[in-house]
Formats: structure tokens, C-alpha cells, sequence
């Protein structure tokens, strides 16, 4: 038979109990499991009745095939293209002609300017009174079939007033990137930058 529990062992069993009860750590730590016990119930009901989302979105894969990039070969410069390069410091950049200069300038360039707009010498490209327009050298930083772009050194007419000396870079597209596209200017931007101040 099992043995029987006296009644000061069950007085006893309570009053640690009460104790256990008073004390302000298991307080907190009763709260804590009580919490995590409760956070448990709230996670596994959601799990349960909430609708599951693993067939919400069903992946569909084109079957047209993926466009890959291929690095353009490097070529020498075209003729024509340093021609146009040099029409256009004589033209749009020395604001001579600018009428010229209309047609030989990307839309990357132009804008949405109109041709009369254009020829009012209000447009994005800055200028510059060149003295060595016609004889200036274009140096590569890349040249490719549809695509490059060059280094020119302008030193400036004596007495405009400007720096006297200014490398620009210049870059020129084929129109619609064809191999036979028309080349076109597509950017012009001064290799310089104003220095900072020291304090």
C-alpha cells in the first residue's frame, strides 16, 4: 500500500508554495514562460486556420530566348566620324553656323528642341572659342562600331576671355545603334572640374 501523506506535509507543500508565490523573480519568470507559452498557442493557430499562400503564385517562364550582352570589338575610329567630330567644335560648340550643327547632334543632345529654337544658340552644349577648331587631335577612350568616345585639347582665341586651355571629352553614337547608322554627337562635357577650396 502506498504510504499515507501526513497533514504536515501538505501544510508544508503550501507554504513553500506561497513563498515561491511572494518572491518578485518567479513572479517574473511564471510571467515569461506564461508569455511564451501564449505566443506558442498564437503562432501555431495561425499556422493552423489562417490559408496557406505556397500555390498563391504560379511562376510561368517565357519561352522566348534571353537577350545576352556582347562586348562590341574595339575598332579604329571612322573617318567620318572625326569629320562630324570636328563639324561640330567649328559648328555647335564655336556657335558659328548653328543651323549646320542642327542635323549632326543625337537626340541624346537635341532634346525636343525645335530647329529654330536651336538656332537661337540657347541650347545644352557649352561653348567655347576654340583657335585650334580645325587642326585639334581626337584621342580615344574607347571606339567601338556604334559607339565612342574622344579626348580633344581646345586652347582658346587670345582675348575671349576664357580658360586658355580645355580638354573636352566628345562622344559620338550611329543613329538607332546600327552598324550603318548615321553618326551622330551625343555628348559633350569639359574634362575639368573647379577645384576645391582649401581652408
Amino acid at each position: 500500500m502506498p504510504p499515507k501523506t501526513r497533514p504536515n506535509d501538505s501544510a508544508a507543500a503550501r507554504t513553500g508554495l506561497q513563498r515561491l508565490l511572494a518572491s518578485p523573480r518567479a513572479q517574473r519568470r511564471l510571467f515569461l514562460i506564461s508569455l511564451a507559452v501564449f505566443a506558442a498557442g498564437v503562432i501555431a493557430a495561425a499556422v493552423a486556420f489562417l490559408p496557406g499562400t505556397s500555390n498563391a503564385f504560379k511562376s510561368t517562364f517565357s519561352t522566348v530566348p534571353a537577350t545576352l550582352y556582347h562586348k562590341q570589338p574595339t575598332v579604329k575610329p571612322a573617318p567620318a566620324a572625326l569629320a562630324l567630330a570636328r563639324e561640330f567644335i567649328e559648328t555647335a560648340v564655336a556657335r558659328q553656323n548653328l543651323d549646320a550643327s542642327y542635323d549632326i547632334v543625337h537626340p541624346d543632345i537635341r532634346g525636343r528642341l525645335t530647329r529654330k529654337e536651336w538656332d537661337t544658340g540657347n541650347i545644352p552644349v557649352i561653348g567655347y572659342p576654340a583657335a585650334n577648331a580645325t587642326t585639334a587631335a581626337f584621342v580615344p577612350v574607347y571606339s567601338y562600331p556604334t559607339q565612342m568616345l574622344l579626348n580633344v585639347d581646345l586652347v582658346a582665341k587670345v582675348g575671349s576671355g576664357v580658360r586658355p586651355e580645355l580638354l573636352f571629352f566628345i562622344g559620338l553614337r550611329r543613329q538607332g545603334d546600327k552598324p550603318n547608322g548615321r553618326w551622330l554627337v551625343n555628348y559633350w562635357e569639359p574634362h575639368w572640374r573647379p577645384p576645391i577650396p582649401t581652408q
